[in-house]
C-alpha cells in the first residue's frame, strides 16, 4: 500500500497547477509562536518534541479515525504525502526558468552551487518526506515536514535554532545516505562510491556531515552524464537525475513490498 501512496501522491502533486496553494503551513507557524512563548523557560529539545509531536498526534488520530479501513488508509496516506511534498514544484520551477531565482543563486554563480542547491531543495520536498513516510507511515511524513518547517520559521537569533538544526541533522542523515546509493545505482556505483568513500568514517557519522551528498550529486551531473546533449541546461540534467534516484527509491520499495508478502 506504501507504494502505491507513494505513486499516486507523486502523481497528484504533478498534475495539481501550482500546488504550493493546498500546502498551507500558516496554522504551524502561529501554533509554533504561541507554544515558543509559552515555554519559553523550558529547555528547547522539549518545546520542539511538543511543538511537532501535539498537532501530528491530533491529525493522525483524527484522519484515521474518520476513515478506518484499508482504503481509508490508502487516501489518507495519499492526501497527507500531497500535502507533505514541496511546498512547491522543483519541476515547475525549472520549467519556468526560475530555478535559480527561487534557490537564491546568482546567474553567473558556479554550476556547483545551484546543484547542491537542487539536491538539499529534493531532500527537502521529496526525498525526506518520502524516507520517513516508508519507515513510519503519514506519522513519519509528518513529522520530517514539520521540523523542516519549524527549521524554516525559527530565527538564528532564538536559542531553539541549535536544537531545530539538529534534530533536522537526525532526519536527513540517513535520508542522504540513502540518495547517495540510489544516485550510484542511478549513475557511475564505481566512481560514485570513491568519491564518497573518504565520508565513512566515525568523525564524520558522528557529526552526521551530509557533505558526502552534495559533493557526489554535483560529481554525477558534472561527470557521468555523458550522454546529455550539450544544449541541455544543467538545471534539466539536475532533475533529470534526482527523479532517476526517486524512481530507483520506489523500485526499492516495490522490492520490500515483493519480500513481505
Amino acid at each position: 500500500m506504501k507504494l502505491l501512496a507513494l505513486i499516486l501522491a507523486y502523481i497528484v502533486s504533478h498534475l495539481v497547477s501550482k500546488p504550493e496553494r493546498f500546502r498551507r503551513f500558516d496554522w504551524f507557524e502561529s501554533w509554533s509562536l504561541w507554544i515558543a512563548t509559552k515555554m519559553k523557560k523550558s529547555i528547547p529539545e522539549l518545546t520542539i518534541v511538543l511543538t511537532i509531536a501535539i498537532p501530528v498526534f491530533l491529525i493522525s488520530f483524527v484522519l484515521l479515525s474518520i476513515l478506518d479501513s484499508i482504503l481509508g488508509s490508502l487516501v489518507i496516506s495519499i492526501l497527507v504525502l500531497s500535502y507533505c511534498i514541496g511546498p512547491e514544484s522543483i519541476k515547475e520551477d525549472v520549467d519556468s526558468g526560475n530555478i535559480r531565482s527561487k534557490l537564491g543563486v546568482r546567474k553567473n554563480a558556479n554550476v556547483s552551487i545551484l546543484i547542491k542547491k537542487m539536491t538539499q531543495i529534493s531532500l527537502q520536498r521529496w526525498f525526506g518526506v518520502f524516507f520517513w513516510y516508508v519507515v513510519l507511515g503519514i506519522v513519519g511524513a509528518l513529522i520530517y515536514r514539520l521540523s523542516e518547517r519549524l527549521n524554516f520559521y525559527t530565527n538564528d537569533e532564538e536559542k531553539s535554532k541549535q536544537a531545530v538544526v539538529k534534530s533536522m541533522k537526525i532526519l536527513n542523515y540517513p535520508v542522504s545516505w540513502m540518495m547517495v546509493v540510489s544516485l550510484a545505482i542511478a549513475s557511475d556505483f564505481e566512481r560514485i562510491y570513491k568519491k564518497c568513500k573518504a565520508y565513512m568514517n566515525f568523525e564524520n557519522i558522528s557529526a552526521m556531515d551530509d557533505t558526502f551528498l552534495y559533493e557526489a550529486a554535483d560529481f554525477a551531473v558534472e561527470n557521468c552524464e555523458v550522454e546529455s546533449e550539450d544544449e541541455t541546461s544543467i538545471e534539466k540534467v539536475t532533475i533529470s537525475v534526482l527523479k532517476r534516484m526517486l524512481l530507483v527509491w520506489l523500485v526499492f520499495v516495490a522490492i520490500l513490498v515483493i519480500l513481505a508478502v
